[in-house]
């Protein structure tokens, strides 16, 4: 008779704990931490650039709520203000985006300012490398990851919030119109959002050869460069570029029909709601401008969330930057101890 199994205690102690090895572990977690760290550090730019961007995102679906009352109009011809105030909204919408823009870019410029004095200096202090091959190399893995987590923040701030505001707004103006057709389209959202979570694990492996020969490939280049009598040297820096080639071009082909891929589906939950509204659209009395509507609408939440998809693809990738920073770093010994 076997004994019956102990509960798993969960206490705040062990919590801490566990989050503790997580961070000193994981390189996952040292990333996603420094990224948080810089978006606390510059709390004020982070707020300021998520406000921005929220009005810039309302005013971007002015327009097309505009030019959906201009096509109503002009079956009666009476367009009043419509047309001036279409014009406006269609010029302020990228006066917004233009400033976001800068904001945002002077944060990004202050963060990697900070980062890469932090973590090259960090690297320094190590006092590992005493040849010029293995410094270069350590140095390209800082740049690379420090590129990586200043990137992370940038489009965690600004990027993510534009395609959230859009799906709930456009969203609710299509339940508004009917439940099913709300419903369906936050649906068919789930599988453009499922292949990017899948594409991305499929090319983890690619990514982490693709930081390694590049920081490897710094480091036999600024070899060759200080010793032209090194041949061992020399037949290494040609190896690895032409394995930093060989990863490159597979890791560009299998990206650029993962992207497809992605558009695609979208392309197709965009025409199943402008299927589903035709089929409905005298039982809930649809107007052509209700129609330009739905296509604008969905169209910007198609290009919106490619574009985020995309920006989180970079992450993704620059997470791997840091895995192979992180990894460079940790002593060979060094294991995680059971959680009492």
């Amino acid at each position: 008779m076997t004994a019956p199994s102990r509960p798993v205690e969960v206490s705040p102690a062990r919590v801490s704990t566990w989050i503790r090895q997580q961070r000193a572990f994981n390189p996952n977690w040292q990333f996603f931490f420094d990224v948080g760290q810089l978006i606390v550090a510059h709390k004020w730019y982070s707020l300021a650039i998520i406000l921005v961007t929220v009005a810039q995102e309302i005013v971007a679906l002015w327009p097309v709520a505009l030019l959906g009352q201009f096509v109503d109009r002009l079956q009666t011809g009476d367009l009043g203000n419509v047309v001036w105030l279409f014009m406006g909204a269609s010029l302020l919408y990228p006066a917004i985006m233009r400033g976001n823009v800068i904001l945002r870019h002077k944060m990004f410029y202050e963060t990697d300012y900070s980062k890469r004095l932090e973590m090259t200096l960090s690297e320094s202090d190590r006092d590992q490398y005493h040849d010029v091959e293995e410094a270069s190399a350590a140095h390209t893995r800082v740049v690379n990851a420090v590129s990586g987590i200043t990137n992370a923040a940038y489009h965690i701030l600004g990027s993510f919030t534009p395609v959230i505001i859009k799906i709930i707004v456009v969203s609710s103006r299509l339940l508004a119109y009917n439940r099913m057709l709300g419903l369906v389209y936050l649906a068919t959202l789930l599988v453009p959002g499922a292949m990017t979570i899948l594409f991305n694990n499929k090319l983890r492996v690619l990514r982490d050869a693709q930081y390694s020969a590049i920081s490897r490939a710094s480091g036999t280049g600024v070899r060759v460069i200080a010793d032209k009598r090194d041949e061992a040297a020399r037949q290494r820096f040609f190896e690895v570029m032409r394995e930093r080639t060989n990863v490159l071009v597979s890791l560009m082909t299998n990206n650029q029909i993962f992207i497809y891929v992605r558009e695609a589906a979208l392309v197709g939950s965009q025409f199943l709601v402008v299927l589903l509204a035709v089929g409905m659209r005298e039982r809930i009395g649809l107007t052509p401008g209700d129609f330009t509507k739905i296509v604008g609408y969905t169209t910007q939440v198609a290009a919106a969330f490619i574009t985020t998809a995309t920006v989180l693809d970079a992450i993704v990738s620059h997470c791997r930057a840091y895995h192979v920073y992180a990894a460079a770093r940790r002593p060979p010994t060094l294991t995680p101890r059971p959680i009492p």
